[in-house]
């Protein structure tokens, strides 16, 4: 019997994830600049994390304006990456800020939603802000238009010119 317990004492330690303490990141991100190729706004935040207790299987959450996303584990020590996207119209320009939880403040900041407590009470692991420009919609005129337009004023100065010539 004690040798079960062990085992699964073994078995829960092993998979929680480690704590980090006094992270040190370096984040970089990419947004979408280009509304017509793309249909969504899509945000990627790529970041470097070390921690000063040497902690290198840290498992993330990520907050954005109240919605909570995976943050995924790259294949080198201490590279996590975090995605999402919104319609075009529904993501504005602007700074966003990213605050990236550990299991515990994860927890803590999700039992807060569920009894309708104040979540900015709950202090993340460390934050990132992300500044999207906003996307650009294309031209206000279609080059089609433009030379269409165009075409057709060539037509009307050689044929004016024909009758001023013949006249």
């Amino acid at each position: 019997m004690i040798r079960v317990a062990a085992f699964l004492a073994l078995l829960v330690a092993a998979c929680s994830g480690e704590t980090c303490t006094d992270p040190a990141i370096t984040p970089s991100a990419y947004t979408t600049s280009d509304a017509v190729i793309s249909s969504e706004s899509v945000f990627i935040v790529e970041l470097s994390l070390a921690c000063a207790n040497g902690a290198q299987s840290v498992t993330l959450y990520a907050d954005v304006n109240g919605r909570q996303f995976p943050v995924t584990r790259g294949q080198d020590v201490g590279k996590y990456q975090v995605s999402w996207s919104l319609p075009h119209k529904q993501a504005s320009s602007g700074t966003y800020q990213v605050k990236f939880f550990d299991e515990e403040s994860y927890s803590s900041l999700r039992k807060a939603q569920r009894n309708d407590e104040d979540v900015n009470s709950i202090e993340p692991l460390f934050s990132v802000n992300i500044d999207h420009r906003g996307v650009w919609n294309g031209p206000w005129v279609a080059t089609e238009v433009v030379a269409a337009l165009v075409g057709i004023l060539v037509y009307y100065m050689a044929f004016t010119a024909k009758n001023t010539i013949q006249a």
